[in-house]
């Protein structure tokens, strides 16, 4: 069944902010469970899987299913499961397979809701390093323990002034591309922090760090939860075309463009002429 474009559900977007955080917490306890897994597999695109995937896949359907019954679920681990629709949920019950087995602190469960091809809230939880961000109208933090609950009250956090002596970028630890080197090179202070997964999001969105650029493949439920978080915090995120990324799109197969990541549109905007550079 679809959900309605009157649902009132979309209307509180920091309600269902809330109610993707406490998914995503959930999905998160079952990952620090399953920290000695080491049976990974390669998926038909080459990247990997392995059971902490698919059991945090299940806690996480599991898990909306009774929070926000009725949306329709698109998983990286099922993808060909459910069609989009003009609302549905994107969901990576495991963003960073490859920094979870490498015994790394930067995985991270990524959720957001699609409305008409843009999220309206996101969340995401990165149980090892005891944070949860989400955000609809406006983005919080939250801090978790070392089973993945609560603790304390969560904080409403913003993007940071961008710094006088240049941005921290931040680059991924295991897919690096020479369009990100080249803005870092030309843009930030140093060669840049290497976290994996959406967490990168998170950091910015709190005000920790100021931009990333990907030049390379991604998927949309890679980063979708990041675009709602970080937006509601003051920040933007653009394709290296410069507009909104769009999500839904089956005739991609759900991949991204590439994009850049910032706490300001002035630091995108900037990024994306010294990406474009690097392309040339």
């Amino acid at each position: 069944m679809a959900i309605a474009h009157d649902d009132p559900r979309l209307i509180d977007r920091d309600g269902l902010a809330r109610s993707l955080g406490e998914a995503a917490r959930r999905t998160a306890a079952v990952l620090l469970a399953k920290r000695a897994v080491r049976d990974v597999k390669l998926k038909a695109d080459g990247s990997p899987v392995c059971s902490a995937d698919l059991a945090a896949d299940f806690t996480a359907k599991q898990a909306l299913a009774e929070l926000l019954p009725g949306f329709p679920v698109i998983s990286e681990e099922s993808v060909d499961d459910v069609a989009p629709a003009s609302v549905f949920i994107l969901l990576d019950p495991l963003d960073g397979t490859r920094e979870f087995l490498a015994s790394g602190d930067s995985y991270c469960v990524a959720i957001a809701v699609i409305h008409d091809g843009r999220p309206l809230a996101g969340a995401i939880a990165a149980p090892a390093l005891g944070r949860l961000w989400y955000g609809g109208e406006r983005s919080f933090a939250q801090a978790l323990d070392a089973e993945a609950a609560a603790l304390g009250a969560a904080r409403e956090v913003h993007v940071r002034t961008e710094p006088t002596d240049g941005p921290l970028m931040l680059v991924s630890r295991f897919h690096g591309d020479t369009v990100s080197a080249g803005v870092a090179t030309a843009l930030a202070k140093g060669e840049g922090a290497p976290v994996s997964s959406a967490v990168k999001f998170g950091l910015i969105a709190s005000g920790e760090a100021d931009l990333h650029v990907r030049g390379g493949t991604t998927m949309e439920w890679d980063i979708a939860a990041g675009d709602a978080i970080l937006a509601a915090a003051g920040g933007v995120l653009l394709t290296l075309d410069g507009e909104k990324p769009v999500y839904g799109n089956v005739d991609r197969d759900f991949r991204n463009p590439p994009f850049v990541a910032a706490s300001c549109e002035r630091l995108a905007r900037l990024a994306i002429e010294k990406a474009a550079a690097c392309r040339c």
